[in-house]
């Protein structure tokens, strides 16, 4: 059995066989790849079609409701438009910052509204019972922060 591996290594058609028989190998599999893929660009192009059809149909819908995805309020801590909400402490970080404040429960819901449409997003709270009021601990991040 030695000698006859020996003598398979010896000869040079065995040497140029083995790199051969590697290139074979991976060629098979590079055409497997290729023809396993089960949608081509040709049939994903009516499916993205149509959704963006969709999107483009809501997008007018609610336009002509008179809803713009632009139309933002500006954001202040400050100027708080929400009655029943007092600010407490501001601490600015990045592009958001920690606000406390004092709330009564009614306005909690008018709050996060407002938040929102300042395209600020709460990314942790925490509420605690004050004496007649809750106090609010917003962690706020900007929506389009990354």
């Amino acid at each position: 059995m030695r000698g006859s591996i020996e003598r398979l290594l010896a000869e040079r058609k065995s040497l140029l066989a083995i790199p051969l028989l590697l290139v074979l190998i991976a060629a098979i599999g590079r055409w497997l790849m290729l023809t396993s893929q089960t949608e081509t660009p040709v049939e994903l192009s009516p499916r993205i079609q149509m959704q963006w059809r969709k999107l483009l149909s809501l997008v007018s819908a609610l336009r002509a409701a008179g809803i713009d995805d632009a139309a933002t309020q500006p954001f202040s801590p400050i100027e708080l438009p929400v009655a029943g909400v007092a600010l407490i402490a501001w601490r600015p970080m990045g592009g958001g910052g920690e606000m406390q404040l004092e709330a009564d429960w009614q306005a909690v819901p008018a709050l996060f509204s407002w938040l929102a449409r300042c395209g600020m997003r709460a990314t942790a709270f925490s509420v605690q019972p004050e004496k007649q009021a809750l106090r609010l601990t917003l962690h706020l991040g900007a929506e389009d922060a990354p």
